[in-house]
């Protein structure tokens, strides 16, 4: 019986966390809840009679977390049933390791300071995971609150990992509510006669039993007024700049790399664009891959595709256009070659790249290459050290596993080197702190190119549009989306969508998007969270090894 109660909390947990999640079931306050029936079981393992009690926690804990992967991000199998596999399996391993070692350290430095442990260790947790070379942010718990972006225009301040602490903290804070309650009532049970009712009466131990859930309501009252006031009286300053955002909606597995010819394709957008651009419009935004077919950087300015844009250009000088592209460069000879180098036939090495191309009026091209890779698609972990890893790369169009990187990400200017665009590349979007450095370089405007359309109609496009909200809140900045086959979107500095398409159909939206100069605390400060936790996690962990290490010495001396 005792099992079957570990079992049904375990799923009660998971089931919790994937129903508070956006565009599985969307009801995100449930989150703060989530986690209650987890640390019950934890609590409940050790107190009981079973044998390996670390091993129990580990296992129930894994369940949970494995259901929350796998019903939140189940949809990866389109692209990949391998990368959906190892996704759901090594993510769920590490939640519930960390959960482990919360569940280890209290046991040795006691609860009260065990459960104010867990926020540092989950904290960590995800800041590690946004930073390694297994980096997979999908379900940073900050996240659920996507879609709602009046309640969380705190995340100014904060980013997502502000979110995570909120709701790691609200769930702990509830817990305490119900360990007090319980032992208010078995106490009662012990000193007066039994009854069908609590004594509700407001006495000294009840309002210390009630404590921590005043507390959680008052710190959700406080954030919410102040969000709902910042959402609402929130303005940037500045001019404005026009947009154009098209989605030429092209298979990209049965067309783009393979069944359309690229000047067919051009020529679609490029048609496009015609019908959409006026004497008002000061941007173009062409989705990810757009120019499917690697070309060499060296040679982009005589490509096809450049230079009938260019031609665009020509008619409206004032215009700009991004692109995404496939590009190549070649190394000359004595150029440093990087990890990611490889043999042309002869003599030669070069690298492809996932990139971003921007096109004006100036004889100038820029590029911007992706800097944060999809695991899988883009890039082997670890491939140096394990080379047989390559076997796993997942074929989503053009080159597989081995792109190229650049270190900082690159802004687009105008010919007067003002209304610098952010050029945001797909995956790129889901991590704060790396789009704050596209704001810290002169980004006035953020623009996020994507594809999107190897999922599906699941929900993986839905959430990758709503983490996008909670970008323009961190750093707050317009975003203008182009996305292949859907959603393309217009979401303001404080995360409204302003205008979107529907998925899977030939669009072009044009939109007035503010400009705005201003950074953010978070965009100055990044992830101050996750360096703090990152910092007192170990320690933490140290902390509790020492202390298990002096009460097993202390027990043989005994």
């Amino acid at each position: 019986m005792q099992k079957i109660k570990f079992w049904l909390l375990s799923v009660f947990s998971g089931g919790l966390l994937a129903l508070s999640w956006p565009a599985i079931g969307d009801q995100w306050y449930l989150i703060f809840f989530a986690f209650i029936p987890l640390l019950w079981l934890e609590r409940e393992i050790l107190r009981s009679s079973a044998r390996r009690k670390a091993l129990n926690v580990f296992g129930f804990a894994y369940l949970s977390f494995f259901l929350f992967n796998l019903l939140t991000t189940w949809w990866i199998y389109y692209a990949s049933d391998w990368g959906m596999a190892m996704a759901v399996i090594c993510n769920s391993f590490f939640m519930a390791t960390v959960f482990s070692l919360f569940s280890y350290s209290k046991k040795w430095v006691g609860e009260r300071q065990g459960y104010f442990g867990l926020l540092f260790l989950w904290i960590g947790f995800e800041y590690l995971h946004i930073n390694w070379e297994l980096s997979w942010t999908w379900l940073t718990l900050g996240n659920v609150f996507a879609n709602q972006v009046q309640w969380v225009q705190w995340y100014e301040y904060t980013g997502v990992l502000g979110g995570s602490l909120l709701i790691l903290l609200v769930n702990l804070l509830l817990f305490s509510t119900l360990l007090r309650m319980l032992d208010r009532k078995k106490q009662g049970a012990d000193h007066t006669e039994a009854t069908l009712t609590p004594d509700l009466k407001i006495t000294p131990a009840l309002t210390s039993a009630l404590f921590p859930l005043f507390l959680a309501a008052i710190l959700l009252l406080m954030l919410g007024v102040y969000s709902a006031n910042r959402f609402k009286s929130y303005q940037a300053e500045g001019e404005k700049i026009n947009a154009a955002v098209i989605q030429p909606n092209i298979d990209p597995y049965y067309d783009k790399f393979q069944g359309i010819a690229e000047s067919v394709q051009i020529d679609m957008m490029l048609a496009q664009a015609q019908a959409t651009v006026s004497d008002s419009i000061d941007l173009v935004i062409l989705p990810e891959t757009a120019f499917p077919t690697p070309s060499w950087e060296h040679d982009l300015s005589f490509m096809y595709g450049t230079e009938e844009f260019k031609s665009l250009i020509d008619n409206y000088p004032d215009l700009r256009v991004i692109t995404g592209i496939l590009s190549s460069k070649l190394y000359l000879k004595g150029d440093e070659l990087s990890s990611t180098a490889k043999k042309l036939p002869g003599e030669g090495w070069y690298d492809n790249y996932n990139a971003a191309m921007h096109l004006d009026s100036s004889d100038n091209i820029d590029i911007h290459r992706k800097s944060k890779l999809v695991l899988g698609a883009e890039k082997i972990p670890f491939m140096k050290t394990f080379p047989w890893l390559k076997k796993l790369s997942i074929s989503l169009g053009g080159t597989t596993g081995r792109y190229g990187t650049q270190e900082f990400p690159s802004v687009f200017f105008d010919g007067n080197a003002k209304r610098g665009v952010g050029p945001i590349i797909c995956y790129e979007s889901i991590y704060g702190e790396y789009v704050t450095q596209y704001v810290r370089a002169g980004a006035e405007l953020l623009v996020i190119i994507t594809n999107d359309g190897w999922w599906d109609d699941t929900p993986g496009y839905k959430q990758h549009l709503a983490y996008a909200r909670l970008r323009a809140i961190e750093c707050r900045r317009a975003i203008a989306r182009s996305a292949n086959t859907g959603i393309s979107a217009y979401i303001d500095e404080k995360g409204q969508i302003l205008q979107q398409t529907g998925w899977w159909e030939e669009a072009a939206l044009t939109q007035a998007l503010q400009l705005n100069t201003e950074q953010s605390f978070y965009v100055r400060f990044g992830d101050f969270l996750g360096r703090i936790s990152s910092f007192v996690a170990p320690l933490f962990l140290l902390l509790a090894w020492v202390k298990s290490r002096n009460k097993t010495e202390q027990r043989l001396k005994l």
